[in-house]
């Protein structure tokens, strides 16, 4: 799988202050300390500070809404998340570590910190897509937002896992479950121009940007991909055809012949890999089941 760049549909909360949500974001903080593991911690970030408090976060978006234009019934701000693979994650902590990881509590404290500063990279990097996908004119420095990596998943109640009665709801998931939490101011910073990741590129929606009009919207497959292609170039992930968006994309929605098409370039692929982990017992033992069916 890749790393999954989700944009969250909005909600009555999303019209007015993202206070409620910036102070959700600290549950993990709240366990760590309880745990007595204080300094494993995670701050707010975003491209211009590596570590923001609660309130100057917050205040980033909040303030940057405010007297632009913005009705009572339009949203302020959007909450997006950067979700990882199990993949992609032990190829980070692998190289990082040189060891296999099955947990972020395997990470020595210089390790978590270095891991950390790997995940806020590819944020902003991700943000950098999310800004060039609206418009080529609109810079970096003019989308206003704060972000937050987690380390921690748990059980809802709609997962099969609960339903099946294989967990509890509340219960931690295993394995590496790094993701991260953005939160995005609606307006642009030096303009009252709306930038919403919910409107379609494709409506062909114009404004007028330094006396200039272009056209805006936001492509959301788009910006998976470019996350994608980002992910794979920084840190030298060399992606398999099943990890793929475009991948996924075709399965879920393409035709009947470029399903077939697709699944068979997906077994080549794996042959050559099976292969590579074959012991060259199970290789003979294979060449002798062929021999045998061809004397017969």
């Amino acid at each position: 799988m890749m790393p999954v760049s989700i944009v969250h549909q909005t909600s009555s909360d999303n019209k007015g202050s993202c206070s409620k949500y910036g102070h959700y974001l600290n549950k993990e903080n709240k366990e760590l300390k309880r745990e007595g593991k204080a300094e494993r911690q995670q701050f707010f970030f975003n491209q211009n500070h590596n570590v923001m408090t609660t309130i100057q976060a917050i205040s980033i978006v909040d303030d940057n809404g405010k007297n632009k234009g913005l009705s009572k019934k339009q949203d302020r701000y959007y909450t997006l998340t950067l979700n990882f693979s199990q993949e992609e994650q032990e190829h980070l902590t692998t190289t990082i570590t040189k060891r296999p990881i099955q947990n972020v509590d395997e990470l020595n404290q210089k390790e978590y910190e270095h891991y950390n500063e790997v995940i806020k990279l590819f944020t902003q990097q991700a943000m950098r897509n999310y800004t060039a996908n609206f418009k080529k004119d609109i810079k970096e420095n003019q989308i206003v937002w704060f972000a937050k990596i987690e380390h921690k998943r748990r059980y809802k109640g709609t997962d099969k896992e609960v339903k099946s009665g294989i967990v509890k709801s509340g219960e931690q998931k295993k394995g590496l479950q790094t993701h991260v939490h953005i939160t995005v101011s609606r307006m642009h910073k030096d303009y009252r121009i709306n930038l919403s990741p919910l409107a379609n590129a494709r409506s062909g929606k114009e404004l007028v940007l330094n006396g200039r009009k272009v056209k805006v919207g936001f492509n959301r497959s788009n910006w998976k991909e470019l996350n994608e292609d980002s992910f794979d170039k920084m840190f030298n992930y060399k992606r398999g055809i099943e990890e793929k968006f475009q991948t996924l994309r075709t399965l879920k929605h393409g035709s009947l012949e470029e399903k077939l098409a697709l699944k068979t370039k997906i077994e080549l692929e794996k042959e050559p890999n099976q292969k590579k982990h074959q012991t060259p017992e199970v290789i003979k033992e294979k060449r002798r089941g062929k021999d045998n069916q061809i004397s017969r």
